[in-house]
């Protein structure tokens, strides 16, 4: 059966999985039972801060919207995703006002288009078992689905780089004719530009997953004696994006809100990284946004804040820290001790990184056993290098925390083939049948 036809009934059980946390959420807010934890409108006081700033500025765009008219709308400056929530204000806050509730039906898309992205990432690397067990793990994750409700621009981010994951994915695993690989790359431009805007300073991240899937796909034509025309299409289009959008476009920070705590960033058309190397532009990146965390007041959960890089030699010797860093923070005597908002989050935060320790040996199973399989690496290798690159440069376990979803999201995807592989091993060797969905 087609996956909309025999699967609607959990993407609708998701959806409302989802409005019953949004306002059970606004409601804990409103009446204040945790008032350290969530304001009025239900937006969080502790991970979640700078929904807070983003509350206003959709706000402000809604009033912009209303009084003075689209024109007016699109000349004010903001980040793509407080336009988009701006709208859903427009249309629901005189009724909800402006708060999680009034934003929940552009969050609700993205909650289940991530869902949707695993399934279908999950079902071409492996089979589409792997890929409902994915998507149902992502979907229950304690600390995303609360972080799904609030106004930041992540979750649009992670939208996209899993849809361009797959449309990466699909390179690798089907042969295009030449009008459906210009459909896909269309596709695959699109993801990638609306990428750039909503969180440019990690298009990097772009192009190390470009780079790898060109690679796999020479390797695949090499192998299969043939060119797949509709696939190179794809891979033309994708590559013309990443060369052309960062010139001319430029993601938005507003003031009063915190510049993103992210180490993939690129420099845009006003910076002179065109006239120097890629290495050397890229440790200069490193550097830079390192140091950058001096200037954060989070002292409670810094990790090797005292590091700083001033040349290549330092930043090599850093990465097998670096790497522990991105995967494993924070680390277990950080769960608990008092953080920034006390001991509960730590110890929350502390069981589902945990979690992520059991998920990943059986992601690493998966690698081994999966070793043959050009998919797998693509996507493995676009998660690891992503928290290496974490790792070198977000000094705050928190903001590591945060911005570490959508490689852990990828990971899941493996994790999740290790398990399954495990327990088909464990019942066969039983006498009983494996189970399937």
């Amino acid at each position: 059966m087609p996956f909309f036809s025999s699967r609607w009934r959990y993407i609708l059980l998701a959806a409302v999985i989802h409005i019953i946390l949004a306002i059970t959420i606004f409601l804990t807010g409103h009446f204040q039972v945790l008032p350290s934890t969530f304001d009025q409108n239900g937006i969080s006081l502790t991970f979640a801060i700078d929904g807070k700033t983003y509350q206003q500025v959709a706000t402000d765009l809604a009033g912009e919207l209303q009084r003075n008219g689209v024109d007016a709308w699109l000349n004010a400056k903001a980040p793509l995703h407080s336009r988009l929530h701006s709208i859903s204000f427009a249309i629901f806050g005189r009724i909800l006002g402006h708060n999680i509730l009034a934003a929940e039906p552009v969050n609700l898309v993205y909650y289940l288009a991530i869902l949707i992205c695993v399934y279908f990432i999950g079902r071409e690397v492996f089979d589409a078992q792997t890929g409902f067990i994915a998507a149902t793990i992502v979907a229950l994750w304690p600390s995303f689905l609360v972080y799904s409700t609030q106004l930041l621009r992540d979750p649009l981010s992670i939208v996209c780089l899993l849809g361009l994951m797959l449309v990466l994915v699909l390179l690798q695993s089907r042969a295009f004719s030449w009008l459906t690989g210009i459909a896909v790359g269309i596709a695959g431009a699109l993801l990638a530009t609306l990428f750039w805007i909503a969180r440019g300073n990690m298009w990097n991240v772009v192009l190390v997953a470009i780079t790898i899937t060109l690679v796999l796909f020479v390797v695949r034509m090499v192998r299969e004696k043939r060119f797949i025309a509709g696939n190179a299409i794809v891979m033309l289009m994708i590559i013309a994006t990443a060369l052309l959008v960062p010139p001319r476009f430029e993601s938005t920070t507003l003031p009063g809100v915190r510049p993103p705590l992210t180490p993939l960033a690129i420099p845009t058309a006003s910076q002179p990284a065109a006239r120097e190397g890629v290495w050397t532009t890229a440790i200069k990146q490193i550097s830079a946004r390192r140091a950058g965390f001096r200037f954060y007041q989070v002292r409670a959960s810094d990790i090797d804040r005292e590091v700083q890089f001033s040349n290549t030699s330092e930043i090599v010797r850093f990465i097998p820290r670096a790497l522990v860093i991105g995967f494993f923070a924070p680390f277990p005597r950080m769960w608990i001790e008092a953080g920034s908002f006390g001991y509960a989050t730590r110890f929350l935060s502390g069981l589902e990184t945990l979690a992520m320790y059991f998920l990943y040996l059986a992601a690493g199973l998966c690698v081994w056993r999966e070793r043959r399989n050009p998919k797998m690496w693509l996507l493995f290798l676009v998660a690891a290098i992503g928290m290496l690159a974490l790792g070198l440069v977000v000094v705050n376990a928190g903001a590591l925390f945060r911005l570490r979803y959508v490689f852990w999201i990828m990971l899941v995807v493996l994790a999740t083939k290790g398990l399954l592989d495990r327990i088909t091993g464990f019942t066969r060797f039983s006498g009983f049948q494996s189970w399937k969905f």
